[in-house]
């Protein structure tokens, strides 16, 4: 009896879907758009952040801290990543 080979492993779609139309971003109220939206001082804190974690992680994705790895804030319950060590 030959071995049977391993199953295929793949993407598959569903037939059905459901449409959901996006609202033109001048339709939302300031409310909506603040929840959605980042402002440009919030993209820059982010990306200063992404590069100090690739730099931590030695500049290679092999190298990306888990989950698992990381402190949890004690008071928002947030995970943090161990390049920021204390904050």
């Amino acid at each position: 009896e030959q071995p049977q080979p391993p199953p295929r492993r793949g993407v598959s779609f569903s037939s059905t879907v459901i449409i959901q139309p996006i609202p033109h971003s001048s339709t939302l109220t300031p409310a909506q758009r603040r929840k959605i939206y980042t402002t440009c001082k919030e993209s820059r804190m982010n990306k200063i952040r992404n590069k100090r974690e690739y730099r931590f992680e030695k500049c290679h994705w092999k190298n990306a801290t888990e989950e698992w790895e990381m402190s949890v804030d004690l008071i928002t319950g947030e995970l943090v990543h161990p390049a920021h060590g204390g904050i």
